[in-house]
């Protein structure tokens, strides 16, 4: 028996072995939801001695925590809106994961371009960015501000002669699928049971002796099962209304629904990444570099219908190529050199029913109802305060101390420093015949995660050019991967960060997956 098979034979397993305990166990409590805020909560809520059951009716970040737009960030353009809580929060989390999780977020420049008559513009960012500054714990991470002189003229091309200068500011960018996989690895570790294609149908709810019954349909054999629990956290992201509407005996709370979409270029962006105003108040889209080139985006526009898996519209698209095509004409980011698109859905509560979505805040709302505890909203970067937060509302329920709640992403599994990450691909490079980029690939995008192969001799064979078997057998054996697409897509990526996308490619690890 190979490698491979091994593999499919531990997922077979292992996948059963949950099954029944998910069935057979009573719960301290139901988690509705596989993406970040579930999967943070339920590494806070077993790290805390609950017993969790995570129920995740497609497959785990395969829905708006995979769609983001890459970035851990305080939320600058939320200032406009004096959402000050909102950035505190954002940027208090953006902080703590450039120190918990090195591996997987990472600061980055931005340049905001001002040019001259614009003095509104300017004055409105420099007190912006000053407030901030005061939120922020490295001096590095300051803005300053830098006058034409000092600005590439190749950024900006022939508008260069018409800058002011341009306000340089941190954030960072993060890989958010990979996130949320490591935080499974995490939960995981900590005593939790995670089911991924695990659909609730129906959720009854006894007052008498406090306690819910969740039925789910397991979607890869069709059976139905139940499961109990003091209380169930609904960390459904945009379909949280739905559940908590049908199944909480009231009102789902009002919400909207707003798409952002990304364009992805074959074109490497050799240049700080940019924040750049768009004409409506409040909008601005970003230009960055990928590891496929550079990526652009995000749109902002409602949409009605949830679509379990949205793809940009033709006219987003379209108004992403006409903002580069004035902004930026000279870098040749057009149709010609677009490689991928993604988009994602995100759930907006509705305080204010008369504004666009735009100008909606994205500050979650926790709705509590017997024993549901419902996620409305929550931007990606706060997640840690978010479910840190819905601890303390469950714990305030049962008479619990709110002291000592832990934060969702300490000593997580691939948790590695810059130096150590430098010596562990030279030293990988030095004992494996894999080329050095695959090997850097997998160390990105696993961390120390890497080193449970070392002895794996097969881990080491790339399955297609920069991209390690260990990514794959680690799909498998630690994050549940059901299928092709949940390997493919979801935990490697392949789509959108590497071209190995033949159909040979795709029939090997469909193989591999599916037996």
């Amino acid at each position: 028996m190979g490698e491979s098979d091994k593999s499919q034979l531990v997922h077979n397993i292992a996948r059963a072995k949950r099954v029944q305990r998910a069935i057979t166990q009573d719960w301290d409590m139901i988690i509705i939801g596989g993406g970040i805020h579930g999967m943070a909560l339920a590494v806070l809520s077993s790290q805390m001695g609950y017993k969790t059951l995570l129920l995740e009716r497609n497959d785990y970040a395969s829905a708006t925590s995979s769609r983001s737009s890459k970035m851990a960030h305080g939320g600058l353009r939320y200032l406009e809106m004096f959402d000050f809580q909102q950035v505190f929060e954002g940027i208090a989390c953006r902080e703590d994961l450039f120190v918990k999780a090195p591996h997987l977020v990472r600061p980055e420049k931005f340049l905001i371009p001002v040019y001259k008559g614009d003095w509104w513009f300017r004055l409105k960012l420099h007190i912006g960015l000053w407030l901030y500054d005061r939120m922020v714990k490295s001096p590095e991470r300051r803005h300053r501000w830098i006058p034409e002189v000092g600005l590439d003229s190749e950024l900006f091309g022939q508008a260069h002669q018409k800058l002011r200068g341009a306000f340089e500011y941190t954030d960072g960018l993060m890989k958010d699928a990979r996130l949320v996989f490591e935080l499974l690895v995490a939960a995981e570790q900590r005593g939790c049971c995670a089911l991924n294609h695990a659909e609730v149908v129906r959720i009854d709810q006894d007052d008498q002796c406090r306690r819910a019954r969740v039925q789910w349909r397991d979607n890869l054999t069709a059976e139905t099962y139940s499961s109990t629990a003091s209380v169930v956290f609904n960390c459904a992201g945009p379909w949280a209304p739905h559940i908590q509407e049908s199944e909480a005996k009231g009102n789902g709370y009002p919400v909207k629904y707003s798409r952002g979409s990304h364009l992805i270029f074959s074109k490497p962006w050799n240049f700080p990444s940019l924040f750049l105003p768009l004409s409506e108040k409040g909008r601005y889209y970003f230009v960055w570099p990928h590891v496929r080139g550079t990526m652009v985006g995000t749109t902002e526009r409602e949409v009605k219908v949830l679509d379990s898996d949205p793809v940009p519209s033709k006219d987003e698209e379209q108004e992403i190529l006409d903002r580069l095509q004035k902004d930026l004409p000279h870098h040749g980011l057009t149709k010609d050199c677009l490689v991928s698109s993604f988009a994602g859905v995100r759930i907006l509560p509705m305080r204010d029913r008369t504004k666009r979505v735009g100008a909606l805040s994205r500050k979650h709302i926790w709705d509590v109802r017997q024993q549901m505890f419902s996620l409305i909203g929550g931007k990606y970067t706060s997640f840690a305060w978010t479910v840190r937060e819905g601890m303390k509302l469950f714990l305030q329920t049962i008479g619990a101390s709110l002291k000592n709640i832990p934060s969702p992403i300490e000593n997580l599994p691939g948790y590695i420093t810059e130096s150590e990450r430098a010596l562990l691909i030279k030293t990988l490079h030095e004992q494996y015949p894999a080329n050095k980029k695959a090997i850097l690939r997998a160390v990105e995008r696993l961390g120390a995660q890497v080193l449970r192969y070392s002895d794996r001799a097969e881990a080491w064979e790339e399955i297609c050019p920069g991209v390690l078997m260990l990514e794959v057998l680690h799909a498998m054996e630690c994050e549940h991967a059901c299928s092709l697409e949940g390997v493919v897509r979801w935990r490697l990526e392949l789509e959108t960060t590497s071209d190995c996308s033949s159909e040979e490619v795709f029939k090997k690890i469909g193989k591999m997956v599916e037996g």
